[in-house]
């Protein structure tokens, strides 16, 4: 699963304070209003793709957190530090965060972040290949979901990615249809997610145009999130698809696009996985890369006029 879900919820959550007499305003103690600033501002550079500024805001925020002991945002901002590893591809260190951030929401009796961090693990562990472990983690959450009468779409996406690996595709289905459901509409992140997990699916099983429809759908979502790395993967998918398809130019096109978003974010991996697949189109149809491979090679050299990360 490509994307990591952000615990939101716990925006939502009251830390305030009272201070001196009753008839005083109340107010947020210095260190937890610095650090829900510090979380916001992680989570706008992890939107962009930024995720070494990302990590530098949630660490801080970490800090602010700890000083005053505020133990709910320090799950948060562990949380959040092991999606960032986890989108970085350092998974190992992804799975410590996660479990740190589980044991303390755990023990303050939090079912609901504690079904949202095991969800983050399992999909973590679904990256690894450790699919005996991941699927003991995702029973574990969806036993406490279930004991708390939670409904949380995230997991129902987490299972179903696991599903597609067993290749119990029938049951993937079945599952991603119902988170399918189950997303507010307005969460354009989640909406994202399991749309692009149903075009995996869809890919799997051989449905290409079932699977761009649901590819595309998850692009309109990360474009109006501005989750620029997520916009960028749903290209590629698309890209991919086309290409089993045999529509070169069309795959030519989308590939292009998310090469030069990919190149942008600094994502040289990608690039060159991307940029691959363009050069093996090009050699069959004779589509020129001059332009695009210009902008490519002057990005990935930080010669941009408006830094994104910065």
């Amino acid at each position: 699963m490509k994307r990591m879900v952000f615990i939101w919820m716990l925006f939502l959550t009251s830390f305030f304070f009272a201070c001196g007499s009753t008839y005083s305003t109340k107010k947020k103690p210095e260190p937890l209003t610095t650090g829900m600033r510090e979380i916001t501002k992680g989570i706008t550079q992890y939107k962009k793709g930024c995720y070494k500024n990302a990590l530098t805001y949630f660490f801080k925020a970490h800090e602010l957190f700890t000083a005053t002991d505020h133990q709910r945002g320090v799950a948060m901002s562990y949380n959040n530090i092991g999606n960032v590893y986890r989108a970085s591809g350092d998974n190992k260190s992804a799975v410590l965060f996660f479990q740190e951030s589980f044991s303390i929401y755990e023990d303050m009796g939090d079912a609901k972040g504690a079904v949202q961090i095991l969800s983050n693990k399992a999909a973590t562990l679904i990256d690894d290949g450790m699919l005996e472990e991941a699927a003991k983690t995702l029973s574990a959450a969806e036993n406490i979901a279930k004991t708390n009468q939670i409904l949380f779409g995230p997991l129902l996406n987490t299972r179903g990615i696991l599903l597609i690996k067993k290749k119990e595709y029938a049951k993937a289905e079945e599952v991603l249809q119902t988170a399918l459901t189950s997303v507010d509409s307005e969460n354009f992140s989640e909406s994202a997610t399991v749309n692009f997990t149903l075009g995996n699916l869809m890919l799997e099983t051989h449905r290409y145009e079932q699977a761009i429809f649901f590819f595309e759908t998850a692009l309109k979502a990360d474009r109006l999130s501005g989750f620029s790395k997520g916009i960028a993967d749903d290209l590629a998918a698309i890209g991919s698809t086309y290409l089993l398809q045999k529509k070169n130019d069309l795959a030519a096109n989308v590939f292009k696009r998310s090469l030069k978003i990919y190149a942008l974010l600094g994502n040289q991996k990608k690039v060159h996985q991307v940029m691959q697949q363009l050069e093996n189109i090009s050699e069959s149809t004779g589509i020129d890369l001059g332009l695009t491979k210009y902008f490519v090679n002057s990005w990935l050299e930080g010669k941009t006029i408006e830094q994104p990360c910065d």
